[in-house]
């Protein structure tokens, strides 16, 4: 239901519709139906959008770990390359299906840095391919191994099934690498493709000595001229923070009562409002693998009917697990109100 019915509405809810769906992402859904609810009645909600630098977990073999200094494409296992070998040309089929236009002449990237070591298990290269694209990276030079998601040729781990996957539904695809001091020449290189798949993590760019936003700025440039840019900058902003749920409220896939606070004064009073209807998850606007998020229920179990029927006060006790680490916590409504501002 969720392809057919929401997936279609999702962008231009974020203030996104001139932007394709990501080529590469996740979502997180969360059941919101009470326990016994027939599966057919079930009501999934959006719990998260993922959309920055989403890595293959099939491939996580290729990447560098102080056990494993020369990881590499090849060190990937056989059942799992397969894997992302489907995933990649699902990957490629879409980027197609998006790209249109006529092609360029061959790509010169002679004029910017040479990074990687090598290419190790890049397909070759179309001899006349539909589109041109290219892979752009980063490689932070103060890091070991350019970062925690690189190979040991200097490559991020997923980046040549990316790039494989272009290239098996007839484009090219060349992998390139960010580098800061060359950034004029770097774009102008930029435009001469039909597309640019970015895999640069986030906060990479800067540790390296950049600029995340003159980056992002450049690929926004890129993206006026009509080139793609799989994800954009816009797409990860708006579609990466947490205030996107509350866009999608209105779905199928979420909940009305969704909401974001920007003040103290509104988070006191919508939390007490909210946490009486119903168990809570609270979320910062911005982080990752669980830290900062709340699961919240009132220890006594009583709710009302409606959303603002009643409110909580201050003295309610609250259960509550953090997701990063699941570690339980009890407070009241004030303690808690406390801590988050």
């Amino acid at each position: 239901n969720f392809l057919e019915r929401d997936l279609p509405k999702v962008m231009p809810a974020l203030g996104l519709g001139d932007e394709p769906v990501p080529l590469w992402w996740t979502t997180d859904f969360i059941l919101a139906s009470p326990v016994g609810t027939p599966s057919e009645d079930e009501k999934w909600i959006v719990g998260e959008f993922n959309c920055s630098c989403v890595g293959i977990s099939k491939c996580l073999a290729a990447y560098c770990q102080d056990h494993t200094p020369n990881a590499c494409y090849t060190d990937i296992a056989k059942e799992d390359l397969y894997e992302c070998e489907r995933y990649a040309k699902i990957l490629g089929q879409q980027a197609i299906s998006i790209v249109g236009g006529p092609s360029f002449a061959p790509i010169n990237v002679g004029s910017i840095t040479r990074v990687a070591k090598d290419d190790l298990g890049l397909l070759s290269q179309p001899s006349k391919p539909k589109f041109f694209g290219a892979l752009a990276q980063i490689y932070v030079r103060s890091q070991t191994f350019g970062g925690s998601d690189k190979s040991s040729n200097g490559h991020r781990y997923d980046s040549i099934a990316f790039a494989n996957g272009m290239i098996k539904s007839g484009m090219s695809c060349q992998l390139i690498h960010y580098v800061h001091k060359e950034h004029d020449t770097f774009f102008d290189v930029c435009k001469n493709f039909n597309f640019i798949i970015v895999r640069c993590n986030p906060g990479q760019i800067k540790t390296d000595g950049g600029s995340q936003e003159k980056f992002d700025n450049a690929m926004r440039g890129i993206r006026k001229l009509g080139i793609q840019v799989w994800p954009s900058p816009d797409v990860m902003e708006f579609m990466g923070a947490k205030d996107a749920l509350c866009k999608v409220a209105h779905l199928n896939i979420g909940l009305p009562d969704t909401l974001a606070y920007y003040s103290t004064e509104e988070f006191s009073a919508g939390f007490k409002k909210t946490m009486a209807f119903q168990p809570r998850v609270l979320k910062q606007n911005r982080g990752s693998s669980g830290e900062g998020i709340w699961i919240i229920k009132l220890k006594s179990g009583n709710y009302c009917s409606e959303v603002g029927a009643e409110t909580c006060n201050d003295d309610d006790v609250l259960d509550m697990v953090e997701a990063n680490d699941n570690h339980a916590e009890t407070h009241t409504v004030a303690e808690f109100v406390e801590f988050c501002v």
